[in-house]
């Protein structure tokens, strides 16, 4: 269910990181049509680009659109790292996948909603709620709850300063040194395989050969140094992506 905080103010400066240099151009000619009024800011590639413009007063958007597979990094972790800093971002996950797929991880990292990029009219819907201060979810009987960026950033400050406490910064070496080590489609792989789908069930999904599912598995295993999948799909979750 989407709830809407108030009247969107305008203009709405608006930003997207997306590693494909076509969908930015597609977001930027389409977005006047999505946000009457809303301004477009620029658009990053990478996730390190989109996470320094995001933090920075000068090119800082009001709603930045995170693609959710950003080749050696994700969207996910996009969206925790700016939203542990800031809660003047709103922040909208798009995804070329089921939304189901990144929306429990994504709501806890911080966005205010996500959305299918092949679904424009809903795209509009997002945009429009979430530039109003307001939370989308396109699939209300999930379990995905998502904050506004207010509420989100204060609960991922407190995660921070309790699991700081706990165990100093271990936690935040080990997502630095392993996480980036997975390419987007290894580490989407790591993701359905720990949410109980089979290699089979993936590649239907991805319009693959299994095989090639279990190429990124195990290329999965190798770089994150694991003895085994359920090992590396362990280390892979408590890394937080």
């Amino acid at each position: 269910m989407s709830e809407v905080k108030g009247a969107t103010a305008l203009p709405v400066p608006v930003a997207a990181v997306d590693n494909d240099r076509m969908a930015l151009l597609a977001i930027k000619g389409i977005l006047p049509q999505l946000l009457p009024g809303a301004q477009w800011m620029w658009g990053a590639a990478t996730a390190q680009e989109a996470i320094a413009k995001a933090l920075d007063p000068d090119t800082r958007p009001r709603l930045l659109m995170v693609d959710m597979s950003l080749g050696e990094s994700t969207g996910v972790s996009v969206c925790r790292k700016i939203r542990a800093r800031t809660s003047r971002v709103r922040l909208l996950a798009i995804t070329a996948f089921a939304t189901n797929t990144y929306a429990e991880q994504v709501a806890e990292a911080g966005a205010q909603g996500i959305v299918s990029k092949a679904d424009v009219p809903q795209l509009a819907q997002a945009l429009r709620v979430v530039a109003a201060d307001g939370v989308f979810n396109p699939n209300p009987a999930s379990s995905a709850v998502f904050l506004t960026a207010e509420r989100a950033h204060e609960r991922l400050a407190r995660g921070s300063a309790s699991g700081q406490a706990a165990s100093g910064s271990a936690s935040i070496i080990a997502e630095e040194q392993t996480s980036p080590k997975l390419g987007a489609k290894e580490a989407e792989t790591l993701h359905l395989l720990s949410r109980g789908m089979s290699y089979e069930q993936i590649a239907t999904q991805w319009g693959v050969a299994a095989s090639t599912v279990r190429t990124h598995a195990h290329r999965a295993v190798d770089k994150l140094g694991a003895h085994s999948l359920a090992h590396a799909i362990a280390i892979w979750l408590e890394s937080g992506r």
